[in-house]
C-alpha cells in the first residue's frame, strides 16, 4: 500500500513538472537587453559662463549605459534629419566629438534625439503625412547613423495630435507608421541600431496622439516623461514629479503622476522590459503669493527667479538648487515622495537622493527596463555642493546593481 502511494505521488509530481515546463516554454527571455541608465547631453549647456560651461568632454561615460545627444531636427522642406545648430554640430565637430566618446568608453551606446519642446510638432506632423516623406526621412536617418557612428534614434515629438503645437488628427496613426518603418529599415540594414520614443504620462495626450500597444510593438524602448507634470503655470506650488495622487489633487491633476503615467503604458499593452522611466535633475520654481502660504498646493503668482546657469524663470538645475538649500526650509511630501524647499518669497519642487531612490525602487519592483535622467548638465557636475554628480551617482548605483538582472516577461 505504501508503494502504491509512492507511485501516485511520483506521477503527480511528474505531471506538475511537465506543466511547469510547458508554461516556461512560453517565456520570452529579454536578458540580452539588460537594464539601462540613459544620460542626456544638451548642446546649449556649453555656452554658460566660466566653469558653468558643460562640454562633450565633460560627459562621465563610465556612469551611463547610454548617452543621448540633444537635439537634431526635421528639415521643414526636405523632411530629412538635419542639424539644429550647424555651427556647433558640424562647424565645431559636435557630432564627431560625441561619437569619439566611444574611444574612451568602448561599451557606451550613443543615441541622437530629434525634436524637443523648442522644435515643435508641425514639422513632425507634415513629415509623417505621406509615405514618401516618411521614406525620405528614414533614409536620411540611416545615412546619419552610418556617417557619425551613433547607435540609434530617440524621437521626441511633443506632441502628436496637439493642434496648439502644429499637429492634426492623423498624427496618431502616422506616428505609428513612422516608428514601424524606422524599425523595419534598421532591421534590414543588419545594424544593431535602436529606435526609442519619448512619451508623456498624461492620459489626455495619450488618447489623441499614441497607439500604445502598436507603438510599443514597433519601438525598441518607450521613454516615459516622469516630470514637468506640474509647474509655475498652474498657479499653485507643487513638486513636478509626484509618485502618486495627494489629497489636494483635483480635476485634471488626479492621476497625473509617475505611477499612474507609467501604468497607463503597461496596462495599454506595453511590456515592462521596454519601458524606461524618465526622472529630472532639475526643479520647478514658484513665487509665493504670501510668505505664510508655503505648503504644497499654496497659491503662487508666477515663476521663480532664473538661475545663473539655466537662465530660465521657473526652472533651476540641481547644480543651482543645492547651493540655495542651506538658506531655505526643506520639507518632504510623503505621498509624492519628493522634497520641496521654500523661503519667504520662492518655492522649489525638486529631486534629491532620497526621492530618486524611491523612483528607482518602484522601477525595480515594476521590472522596468531602466531609468533615463535629464540632464547631466543640471546635476551638480562640478561638485560645488559636495561630490560631483550626486544625483547621477544614485542612479548609476542602481544600474550597477541591477544591469545584469534577467528581464523575463510573460507573453
Amino acid at each position: 500500500m505504501g508503494i502504491g502511494l509512492g507511485v501516485a505521488s511520483w506521477l503527480t509530481l511528474l505531471v506538475f513538472c511537465s506543466a511547469l515546463i510547458n508554461q516556461a516554454s512560453g517565456l520570452v527571455d529579454d536578458s540580452f537587453k539588460g537594464r539601462r541608465f540613459i544620460c542626456h547631453y544638451t548642446t546649449w549647456s556649453r555656452t554658460r559662463q566660466n566653469d558653468g560651461a558643460y562640454t562633450i568632454e565633460d560627459i562621465p561615460g563610465k556612469l551611463c549605459s547610454h548617452v543621448v545627444y540633444n537635439f537634431v531636427a526635421v528639415h521643414e522642406k526636405t523632411f530629412e534629419i538635419t542639424s539644429m545648430q550647424p555651427d556647433f554640430d558640424i562647424g565645431e565637430n559636435g557630432f564627431r566629438r560625441f561619437a569619439a566618446l566611444k574611444d574612451k568608453f568602448p561599451n557606451l551606446k550613443l543615441l541622437v534625439a530629434i525634436g524637443g519642446w523648442g522644435h515643435g510638432g508641425e514639422k513632425f506632423s507634415k513629415m509623417t503625412e505621406t509615405r514618401d516623406r516618411r521614406k525620405r526621412f528614414v533614409a536620411s536617418v540611416v545615412k546619419f547613423l552610418h556617417k557619425y557612428g551613433f547607435d540609434g534614434l530617440e524621437v521626441v515629438w511633443l506632441y502628436p495630435g496637439n493642434f496648439e503645437r502644429g499637429g492634426n488628427i492623423t498624427d496618431k496613426d502616422n506616428f505609428y507608421y513612422l516608428i514601424r518603418e524606422l524599425q523595419k529599415t534598421f532591421t534590414d540594414t543588419g545594424r544593431d541600431w535602436e529606435v526609442s520614443v519619448q512619451v508623456p504620462a498624461d492620459k489626455s495626450r495619450l488618447d489623441v496622439g499614441y497607439q500604445i500597444d502598436a507603438l510599443c510593438e514597433a519601438a525598441d524602448y518607450i521613454h516615459v516623461i516622469g516630470y514637468d507634470l506640474r509647474g509655475w503655470w498652474n498657479n499653485f506650488a507643487d513638486v513636478h514629479s509626484p509618485m502618486a495622487d495627494r489629497a489636494h489633487d483635483e480635476g485634471n491633476f488626479v492621476g497625473l503622476n509617475v505611477e499612474n503615467g507609467v501604468n497607463l503604458w503597461l496596462q495599454g499593452g506595453c511590456p515592462a522590459d521596454k519601458v524606461v522611466l524618465g526622472v529630472p535633475l532639475f526643479g520647478r520654481t514658484y513665487l509665493l503669493d504670501t510668505p505664510e502660504g508655503n505648503s504644497v498646493g499654496s497659491p503662487t503668482i508666477g515663476a521663480g527667479s532664473a538661475g545663473e546657469y539655466t537662465n530660465e524663470p521657473g526652472y533651476l538645475g540641481y547644480c543651482e538648487i543645492c547651493a540655495m538649500l542651506p538658506n531655505m526650509t526643506i520639507r518632504w511630501d510623503e505621498k509624492a515622495q519628493c522634497p520641496y524647499a521654500f523661503n519667504a518669497v520662492e518655492w522649489i519642487g525638486y529631486e534629491d537622493e532620497r526621492s530618486l531612490r524611491a523612483k528607482i525602487d518602484w522601477a525595480v519592483e515594476k521590472r522596468l527596463a531602466g531609468i533615463y535622467a535629464f540632464s547631466l548638465d543640471l546635476d551638480d557636475y562640478r561638485g560645488h555642493c559636495g561630490t560631483p554628480y550626486p544625483l547621477t551617482l544614485v542612479i548609476h548605483k542602481y544600474y550597477e546593481e541591477t544591469r545584469k538582472h534577467t528581464l523575463v516577461t510573460w507573453p
